[in-house]
């Protein structure tokens, strides 16, 4: 540790990381506010389905996709994370795969300083510069002789190709690599997430690991804050279940992920040059990678490797990167429903999950043309999603961050409402847009550096153009 200690930043000393910790969730209590809302939530939608009798295939599609909510929220809590360890993880060869475009220096320079501080360190951190305009000369200089990463790091620039070509780069260069990690130029690991990240692969079966991703900025402003906690919600209950279920998670986040090298290696062909509908796919690159570990064994979620990634802190950026999402994640349901076993619970989750989303909005349609008769309806219907919404925010709480007190996870709980309404009303259509756009796949987003982190020191001078070579 004691060259660990001595690691500096190159344009700071050093960066205040965060440390989390996740609680155990209480069981009893979870389990009786569950109890309550399934004898409600059943009460109502048996009302429902008297009351309009005209639309029994709506009315009996909204009480499959409750029943399903509340399987989600029984099967989350059952969650708990991979322990154990053995000479054999010790053993492993890891590769830290760091594909960069016109990332934020002081950004990028705290994501190296992090990996310095790993409690289990990667064995090689490859970056992949692909043809950003910020020169990162000063970064590189100062990484290359750090007593800590600079043994492990190899600095690879290239003409901008895409962030799947740029990981490429990296999987194609470690033949002895057991373990490639993913992390985006954005990400900061907390300093045991490789080491837990690890665990899982303890079972032969696990072919990828999903890490934990918070937002770094969560505080910034309404909108980070709202991103922030209806990701983390999502992660905590949706892939939480997806976990339990028998380890079918849908999307290892691309932040932060771990995968089986072989594995890699052997779809790199299939993963750079993938089409959809005779187009060529460069969007849902995480979505991809999972898919191919679910192909093979299980893709599970490690809820103790934690990561803090920059959210989009401005209107502009939120909404590019969610239609970005939407179009990729629009490709990899059509091949979950494709290429995963019936028998598997992703295969279903993705199918009544896109039901229940085509349900919601023949739903809507219909209040909207039977108005004001659907009054009560509606009314309920909006109710009902404000409470699911506190009901998920909830879980939040139990995730604890150095740099948080009390008083902001009850305010992640006291907005759920205004998260919900922000979903339903902005990026739902957003969605249906991406949808419809699917086969558009520019990235967007990246021209330029969109997020500017500003380090504590006076010592940076980082030009924003040049080549960086």
């Amino acid at each position: 540790m004691a060259a660990r200690e001595t690691c500096r930043g190159a344009l700071t000393d050093s960066y205040d990381i965060p440390d989390v910790a996740i609680e155990r969730v209480r069981k009893i209590p979870y389990a009786l506010l569950a109890t309550v809302v399934a004898i409600l939530g059943l009460a109502r939608h048996t009302d429902f389905i008297v009351v309009y009798e005209r639309y029994p295939v709506l009315m009996a599609s909204w009480l499959i996709v409750f029943v399903l909510a509340l399987a989600q929220w029984a099967l989350s809590l059952m969650e708990r994370p991979y322990a154990g360890w053995s000479h054999r993880i010790d053993e492993l060869h890891v590769v830290v795969s760091l594909p960069v475009y016109n990332e934020d220096a002081p950004t990028l320079d705290r994501v190296l300083y992090a990996l310095t501080r790993q409690t289990r360190l990667p064995d090689v951190v490859h970056v992949v510069d692909d043809g950003s305009r910020v020169n990162y000369q000063q970064l590189r200089d100062h990484w290359e002789r750090d007593p800590v990463l600079g043994p492990r790091l190899l600095w690879t620039r290239q003409r901008n190709a895409g962030k799947k070509h740029a990981q490429a780069t990296c999987f194609t260069a470690h033949p002895a690599a057991d373990i490639f990690v993913t992390l985006d130029s954005d990400t900061t690991l907390t300093s045991n997430a490789i080491e837990e990240g690890l665990r899982p692969f303890l079972r032969r079966d696990v072919y990828s690991v999903a890490g934990l991703e918070l937002a770094w900025n969560h505080s910034k402003n309404w909108l980070t804050l709202m991103s922030g906690s209806r990701t983390l919600s999502w992660q905590l209950l949706s892939s939480a279940a997806q976990n339990v279920a028998g380890g079918d998670v849908t999307v290892n986040r691309g932040t932060f992920a771990l995968y089986r090298a072989g594995m890699i290696r052997d779809v790199v062909p299939a993963y750079v040059g993938e089409t959809f509908l005779g187009h060529r796919v460069k969007l849902g690159d995480d979505a991809a990678l999972t898919l191919f570990a679910e192909c093979r064994g299980r893709a599970v979620q490690q809820p103790t490797a934690i990561c803090l990634a920059m959210y989009p802190e401005n209107l502009r950026h939120h909404l590019r990167q969610w239609t970005r999402w939407m179009r990729g994640s629009t490709i990899r349901t059509c091949w979950r429903l494709r290429y995963l076993r019936l028998t598997s619970y992703t295969w279903w989750f993705s199918l009544l999950s896109s039901w229940a989303f085509v349900a919601s909005i023949g739903a809507t349609v219909i209040a909207a043309i039977t108005w004001p008769q659907s009054e009560t309806y509606a009314a309920s219907a909006v109710l009902a999603m404000f409470v699911w919404a506190v009901l998920m925010a909830l879980r939040t709480t139990t995730v604890h961050r150095s740099d948080q007190n009390w008083l902001d996870r009850l305010i992640v709980v006291l907005m759920a409402p205004i998260t919900a309404l922000w979903v339903a009303l902005v990026l739902r259509p957003v969605r249906l847009y991406g949808i419809a756009t699917c086969l558009r796949q520019g990235w967007m987003t990246r021209g330029q550096v969109e997020i500017v982190t500003v380090a504590p020191s006076d010592r940076i001078a980082v030009p924003a153009t040049g080549d960086g070579r």
